[in-house]
């Protein structure tokens, strides 16, 4: 498996970001007891990190399954867990359903927001009692 020069860019991109616009923050984050992902978000966004696999006719990058496993390596680099995993639950939790099962009107509602980084998805998981 060999990555294109494509692939490289991106994970210089993504690695600016780690060391730029996360890891400096980790500790104040972490103390105050936040996550500022409507902050974070639009900025991964911008570099096509939310909607990597996504149909470009909802806002995504139609880009293969390398980009993915690069955003993933890189986030590796976080000196936190806590970010990484909430970026991976906005792409690779929540929003593949409705982009797979979502009709056009929800994938514009929703997942089309959440690729640009404007909206923030979570999940809920329940048991029974």
């Amino acid at each position: 498996m060999k990555l294109t020069s494509e692939h490289q860019q991106f994970r210089q991109v993504v690695r600016s970001i780690v060391e730029n616009e996360i890891n400096p923050h980790v500790d104040e984050w972490e103390s105050a007891g936040i996550f500022p992902a409507h902050e974070l978000f639009p900025k991964l966004a911008a570099v096509g990190a939310l909607g990597l696999e996504y149909a470009p006719e909802v806002g995504g990058q139609g880009a293969d399954h390398l980009f993915t496993l690069v955003l993933a390596e890189e986030l590796g680099r976080a000196d936190c867990a806590g970010v990484p995993m909430a970026i991976a639950v906005q792409t690779s939790m929540a929003t593949p359903a409705l982009a797979e099962f979502g009709s056009a009107d929800l994938q514009q509602r929703y997942l089309a927001p959440a690729l640009r980084g404007e909206m923030v998805c979570s999940i809920a998981v329940s048991e029974p009692d």
